[in-house]
């Protein structure tokens, strides 16, 4: 079931591009044997199946994953492979460069007890009265850590039209202790989002506390900012299973656990009603 599943997906993949030879090509990948990857006649070895899933910006759980679902999770927009020069050669711009660049080796140092698969909760006015229920893999490549999120959306927010999970990439930092994300929507990319958790207390990753800001997926484009809580999973957990837990929970359901509401619902730790602020990790 696997190795169909993986030729389906890779078939789908490659319809981004056009031509498999070209494809094939730049993966750097044997045509031939490629095409027996899209036929299903053989299953790509750990290091091609890295190459394959670099070139396409996927995850390798996720091509394993049933067509349907995978649909799911790829934007209807077309890939492209050619990165965008970000800086120029100016001293403004090299300045600029430098400063990411630190930030991204400083974080890299404390940033790998952090990864791995959460589910993370949070309030969103898109869904008066319910709690959304998603789910994010951390991870870290070449010294710099990203973010994949999945979580329920209205269709016009969904990754595909009629489907309701929509994937969100971004980029992590750990700096004075804090985990920071800045994320956006691989399909409509009309927002970017910030999360900001505390840190691990005693080392404890469990459950992480924190503020994200985004904007309402509806029509009304309103910028939102909410509590949001970080739930560790279990690395043996298959991704597929993580993913039927992506839900809409009502509040007054008692569905959540104590600990994840209590520090949704927490009142600010500053004495200013004007100013909102996240539950402390205890």
């Amino acid at each position: 079931m696997e190795l169909q599943n993986i030729a389906v997906n890779l078939r789908l993949l490659c319809s981004y591009v056009g031509n498999v030879t070209e494809c094939s090509r730049k993966i750097g990948i044997n045509r031939q044997q490629f095409s027996k990857y899209l036929n299903g006649y053989s299953q790509p070895s750990m290091q091609s199946l890295r190459k394959i899933c670099d070139y396409f910006g996927v995850d390798s759980d996720e091509i394993y994953l049933e067509p349907e679902l995978f649909k799911k999770l790829l934007s209807t927009q077309p890939i492209t492979h050619q990165p965008l020069r970000l800086v120029d050669d100016s001293p403004q711009s090299q300045r600029y460069s430098r400063q990411l660049q630190g930030m991204i080796e400083h974080s890299a140092q404390g940033l790998e007890r952090y990864l791995g698969d959460y589910y993370y909760y949070y309030m969103t006015p898109s869904y008066p009265g319910h709690i959304s229920k998603s789910f994010a893999r951390l991870t870290m490549k070449n010294g710099i850590g990203y973010s994949h999120f999945y979580e329920r959306v209205e269709s016009g927010q969904a990754m595909q039209e009629h489907c309701d999970i929509g994937k969100f990439v971004g980029v992590l930092f750990l700096l004075g202790e804090r985990l920071q994300i800045v994320d956006y929507s691989v399909h409509c990319q009309r927002a970017v989002s910030q999360t900001i958790l505390y840190g691990a207390t005693r080392g404890n990753v469990h459950l992480l506390s924190g503020l994200t800001m985004g904007i309402q997926g509806r029509n009304s484009r309103i910028p939102f900012t909410s509590r949001v809580v970080f739930e560790k999973l279990s690395s043996e957990q298959p991704l597929k299973q993580k993913l039927r837990g992506v839900s809409l929970e009502r509040i007054d359901d008692n569905n959540l656990s104590p600990a994840v509401l209590s520090r949704l619902t927490a009142c600010g730790s500053l004495d200013d009603p004007h100013i909102f602020t996240a539950a402390e990790n205890y």
